[in-house]
């Protein structure tokens, strides 16, 4: 999966009172294993959690006053990138993984092959 980033300013889709919802565009659509990294992320600062933010196709969608949609743009920045390098490191052990089950199907293939070239006498 190629790296998910945010490949725009937010736009505003909505305002009620003084507080704005935005969308985030995305350059695909994020996997469940990136949402999933995306809503947990390891640092966040109450109130801002990515619990507030929705992911929705290839969006990000969040309401906020606007002298805080700065910093809101700063923290999912840092959060995407944390789900990118979650869902990496997950690639990687998914890779090894399966490349360590690889090898025991090879192993037992051949031994049973072994095992079947020496009872051809018999």
């Amino acid at each position: 999966m190629s790296p998910i980033k945010r490949i725009g300013p937010p736009t505003p889709i909505a305002v009620r009172g003084t507080e704005y919802e935005l969308s985030v565009p995305l350059n695909a659509a994020p996997s469940r294993d990136w949402r999933r990294a995306f809503q947990a992320p390891a640092e966040w600062t109450e109130p801002r959690h990515p619990s507030r933010i929705t992911v929705k196709d290839r969006a990000l969608t969040f309401t906020s006053m606007q002298p805080q949609v700065t910093l809101w743009i700063q923290l999912i920045d840092e959060w995407i990138d944390a789900a990118n390098r979650t869902c990496a490191d997950l690639q990687v052990s998914a890779t090894r993984r399966q490349a360590a089950q690889d090898e025991q199907e090879r192993d037992r293939l051949s031994r049973l092959r072994q095992a079947t070239d020496g009872l051809k006498t018999l």
